[in-house]
C-alpha cells in the first residue's frame, strides 16, 4: 500500500468510468477491496488522503480543485456505504 497507489487511483478514476462503477456495484467492502487489489491500486484511507491533499495543492485552476473534491465526496460516501453495509450484515 502506498500513497503512489492512490495517487494512480485517484487520476484513473477520475476518468475511467468502467472502475468508478464496479466500484459503485461492489456488495461489500471485500468485494470493494478485491476490484482495488486486482487493478493494483491497494493504499489505505491515510494514503488516500495524503494523495488528496497532494493532488488538491496541485491544483492549477479553480474548477480542477471543484472536480477533484467532488470526487473525493463520491469517493467518502462509497466508503461511508460499504462500512455501513459490512456493519448491518455482522
Amino acid at each position: 500500500m502506498t500513497i503512489a497507489n492512490a495517487l494512480t487511483f485517484i487520476k484513473r478514476a477520475q476518468k475511467d468510468s468502467g472502475l468508478r462503477s464496479a466500484l459503485n456495484r461492489a456488495p461489500s467492502a471485500v468485494e470493494f477491496s478485491l476490484i482495488l487489489m486486482n487493478e493494483s491500486l491497494k493504499f489505505s484511507s491515510h494514503e488516500f488522503e495524503e494523495a488528496f491533499s497532494m493532488k488538491l495543492v496541485n491544483c492549477q485552476e479553480p474548477e480542477e480543485a471543484e472536480d477533484l473534491r467532488a470526487f473525493k465526496a463520491w469517493w467518502d460516501l462509497l466508503c461511508m456505504s460499504h462500512t455501513r453495509a459490512d456493519k448491518k450484515t455482522a
